[in-house]
């Protein structure tokens, strides 16, 4: 199954093929500034099945979406967690121990796996979820926020055993080869508010942490603001974050937040434009080739890649998506 797909990603990338004359070429252009103005990289991530999360059958589903799609680059999802505990006095936050070093053993295979395939026609980038998110994955979002303020040590303890985790696969993945990651960070949404200086305290100096560790000696990494836990007022607290490419909600402080305003605030490329529960959702293909169309219009040769503002839903219809990114490499009437 392994050789077809090597076989298969040769034939795409040779049918395809103008200049440059693979998507690693692409994305090397795009990062240099050199890349045709015409030619917008695009991708598209979505979570596959329950059968699809592991082992071969995970590094075969990754490798047929980004080979159907024709997207610009791979990322891998990251589907392995430490296993929900439930928080009821102070002393159960001492079952979170730190992880052992294999723990993510399991994900670093698909990671080889896919890097072994394919990682010398296209760029290679796994998802790093933030301490943060981890914890909140094993407790829920409710209980951080009760112990807060009351147990801050205890939370401190266990985002410090995500923290040292996450830097370890980090440098598992860049031993494999990998050209970078793909980096979403929650914590600063409204709904945290309610705890002092919660983001401060409990999210940004461990994210910071696991990004520097993405973001030395690589050459890809996308920042992603994820809004799947609330809404945001304020994107400004994220300026110093690092990441070449800043993935962000559609929506800040209940007004649009374009593209345009991405590359304003942050000061470097933006990945997005479509709505993940909008026109590549709910519209036809004309639909979806006239919205991105007018988005290219609109950006006026800036650099930025096509995408969605968070993960697509897996009922998103596929001849959407490949339309939305053939019509981002060339103009499609």
């Amino acid at each position: 199954m392994r050789n077809l797909f090597f076989i298969l990603l040769c034939i795409t990338t040779l049918v395809q093929a103008q200049k440059p004359t693979n998507k690693r070429e692409i994305m090397q252009q795009f990062l240099d500034g050199t890349l045709d103005k015409s030619y917008v990289p695009s991708a598209f991530f979505m979570h596959f099945g329950k059968d699809a999360k592991v082992g071969e059958n995970a590094i075969n589903a990754h490798l047929r979406y980004f080979l159907s799609t024709g997207m610009d680059f791979v990322k891998i999802q990251f589907e392995q967690g430490y296993g929900r505990i439930q928080i009821e006095k102070p002393e159960d936050w001492d079952k979170i121990r730190p992880l052992p070093n294999d723990f993510f053993t399991p994900t670093l295979h698909i990671v080889k796996g896919i890097y072994d395939i394919a990682g010398a026609n296209t760029m290679i980038l796994p998802t790093v979820y933030s301490p943060f998110q981890m914890l909140v994955q094993t407790v829920g979002a409710k209980t951080v926020i009760a112990y807060a303020q009351k147990e801050p040590e205890r939370i401190k303890q266990a985002l410090g055993y995500f923290t040292d985790a996450l830097i370890g696969y980090v440098k598992a993945c860049k031993q494999i080869g990998v050209d970078g990651f793909y980096t979403p960070t929650q914590g600063g949404e409204q709904k945290f508010y309610e705890v002092p200086n919660f983001f401060e305290t409990f999210v940004k100096p461990y994210d910071l942490k696991v990004m520097q560790e993405c973001n030395t000696n690589t050459k890809l990494n996308i920042l992603h603001i994820c809004d799947y836990e609330g809404s945001y007022d304020d994107l400004t607290r994220f300026i110093s974050y690092p990441g070449q490419i800043v993935n962000a909600p559609i929506e800040v402080n209940g007004k649009p937040f374009s593209l345009k305003d991405c590359e304003r605030l942050f000061k470097r490329p933006a990945m997005g434009g479509l709505y993940r529960k909008g026109t590549i959702l709910e519209g036809t293909t004309e639909q979806v080739i006239n919205e991105v169309n007018v988005l290219k219009h609109d950006l006026g040769g800036k650099r930025f890649i096509l995408g969605a503002d968070c993960t697509i839903l897996p009922k998103t219809p596929m001849d959407n998506v490949r339309a939305a990114i053939q019509t981002s490499h060339h103009t499609h009437e």
